[in-house]
């Protein structure tokens, strides 16, 4: 999210969260590489540190500091609360069970995309790789299947301030990077309501994605991942696709009767 755009902002807050996610991103840091990553002295550093490590937000291993176990039951909570986790949960159970594939849900913050929960099925790929990227709010909503559903679904003012503020970051040598070709995909996909990830994400793998929407707005988006060999021909094209926009329409039931 740029910054530039909320006018008062409090300096050490931008500068606690900007050493909390450092601490994520490389697994750890001393004192002194995070002083330089973030230009600041060693001692002021070591100050912001002593404070979250006194409050449980960040915990020394020898040298090194790294993220500590409070912030773990702050996720929780937000998740927890989230009425389309609770809405979605037992489906995406039912939908790796069923399939033996990768199933997501995805929420989509500050231009971001967010796994709010994901269920692995037993012949399911990846799980180590989609474990090591869902603690990172990504800006993949164009090259993933429940991305693209979610903006296609947003609304065009919506959408168009997103995309304003987007980087269309290369995944793959399928990622599209072009908005004008995006933006064509797009309108399809709201059209037929649902989005297809052609290996645009990760090299190998395909999925397909639906929005969850309630009460005129999209709450989220739901999807399947599976390698390229299983998710092909009618499965890719139209079998998958039909469960995915069912199973979403499911989770849009459950939010209005929760």
């Amino acid at each position: 999210m740029s910054r530039s755009r909320s006018p008062r902002r409090i300096n050490a807050v931008d500068r606690t969260f900007d050493i909390l996610e450092l601490l994520r991103e490389h697994d750890g840091a001393t004192v002194t590489e995070l002083a330089e990553a973030i230009d600041l002295s060693t001692g002021t550093v070591h100050t912001y540190l002593s404070t979250l490590a006194d409050r449980g937000y960040v915990r020394q291993r020898g040298d090194e500091y790294h993220v500590g176990l409070f912030v773990l039951p702050l996720g929780e909570y937000v998740r927890t609360q989230s009425p389309v986790y609770e809405a979605a949960k037992p489906v995406l159970d039912d939908l790796a069970e069923d399939t033996g594939e990768a199933a997501h849900l995805v929420v989509e913050s500050h231009g971001r995309e967010i796994p709010l929960y994901e269920r692995f099925g037993t012949e399911a790929v990846g799980e180590a790789l989609y474990e090591e990227i869902k603690g990172y709010p990504r800006r993949n909503l164009h090259c993933s299947a429940a991305g693209k559903a979610i903006l296609a679904h947003v609304g065009p003012d919506r959408r168009a301030t997103m995309l304003d503020d987007y980087e269309f970051a290369e995944r793959t040598t399928h990622t599209t990077t072009d908005r004008s070709t995006l933006e064509t995909e797009l309108d399809a996909i709201e059209d037929r309501g649902f989005a297809r990830n052609d290996e645009e994400q990760i090299r190998g793998l395909r999925a397909v994605g639906a929005p969850v929407q309630h009460e005129g707005r999209v709450r989220g988006a739901i999807s399947l991942s599976a390698p390229t060999s299983r998710l092909q021909g009618e499965r890719f094209e139209s079998t998958l696709p039909r469960r995915i926009v069912q199973a979403a329409n499911v989770v849009e039931i459950n939010l209005q009767t929760a």
